[in-house]
């Protein structure tokens, strides 16, 4: 038995001996990389009374143009919103609203439930959101000369 593992060490060292063998490497170094993370920031044009009307009359409608500029790194999704500060509600909830970018509907009810449908801006891009106020042609002399305060929200979501 003793000659037999003497035998197998002196085969493992034969062939562990002939099996070594030398290879030509390399190496490079690609320096300074820099990963960031991107931003999703936006601004609007005009920044504030974008939507002011002085005296809208019954079956009339308004229309005024605010700019959503993408200022950030990454494309977003901007959706609209409003919301009643001060005024009179009765006003508020009778007001109609049509919103478009570029002929496309993006919310047409009532400027107190208005939601729109998101509109897609590229990194440095700009969408021009067109909004259509209306009184409808229906409202009751009870409305004159009330008013509403309100904000509209623009809202932004990286694109996905």
């Amino acid at each position: 038995m003793k000659r037999v593992l003497v035998y197998v060490a002196i085969v493992a060292a034969a062939l562990s001996a002939g099996g070594a063998r030398a290879y030509f490497t390399a190496q490079t170094e690609v320096r300074d990389n820099v990963i960031r993370a991107g931003t999703v920031q936006l601004s609007t044009e005009p920044t504030s009374a974008a939507l002011s009307i002085g005296a809208l009359a019954p079956g009339e409608t308004v229309s005024k143009t605010i700019e959503v500029k993408n200022t950030g790194t990454l494309a977003f999704d901007a959706v609209t919103t409003a919301a009643k500060r001060a005024g009179i509600t009765d006003f508020w909830t009778e007001l109609q609203c049509r919103v478009s970018c570029e002929g496309v509907e993006l919310y047409n009810g009532p400027l107190s439930a208005m939601r729109t449908a998101p509109v897609r801006v590229p990194s440095a891009g700009t969408a021009r959101l067109t909004y259509s106020v209306t009184l409808p042609a229906e409202a009751g002399n009870n409305l004159q000369g009330d008013y509403v305060r309100a904000s509209i929200y623009v809202n932004a979501e990286q694109a996905r």
